[in-house]
């Protein structure tokens, strides 16, 4: 993984509006752990990071980035970082009723979403203490 890497990734065509490049990314740490763990997987898959890696591989992109997320809620709970989970339960939301995500990731990203929903449940059970 290099910083070329990273810079890459974001040149890369997708079907969404990210609503935020490198830069704005950069400034949130756990965005930057979530963008290093995709590439990192779509790497492992064996894809070249290219300006159409995304658009033609569509459905392994969302797996890398289906655990990317998985690690980043991890690091967001073990910092209890309440804030971050809630904007990524909504982000979750429009990916489960993403037509082009697959039934077997929605499903996955249902099981998510649910568990950290009981998360912060948790911690606002713990607060109120």
């Amino acid at each position: 993984m290099t910083p070329e890497d990273l810079a890459q990734w974001f040149e890369a065509d997708t079907p969404y509006d990210q609503g935020f490049g490198l830069k704005e990314a950069i400034a949130i740490p756990l965005i930057v752990v979530h963008e290093l763990v995709e590439i990192e997987n779509v790497k492992r898959m064996g894809l070249r990071l290219t300006k159409d890696v995304i658009i033609n591989n569509l459905n392994k992109v969302d797996d890398a980035h289906l655990k990317a997320t998985e690690i980043e809620l991890q690091l967001a709970k073990s910092t209890r970082n309440v804030e971050h989970i809630r904007d990524r339960l909504k982000d979750i939301n429009t990916w489960i009723n993403d037509p082009s995500v697959t039934p077997e990731n929605k499903e996955s990203y249902r099981k998510l979403h649910a568990r950290y929903v009981r998360t912060l449940k948790r911690f606002a059970k713990e607060r109120s203490r």
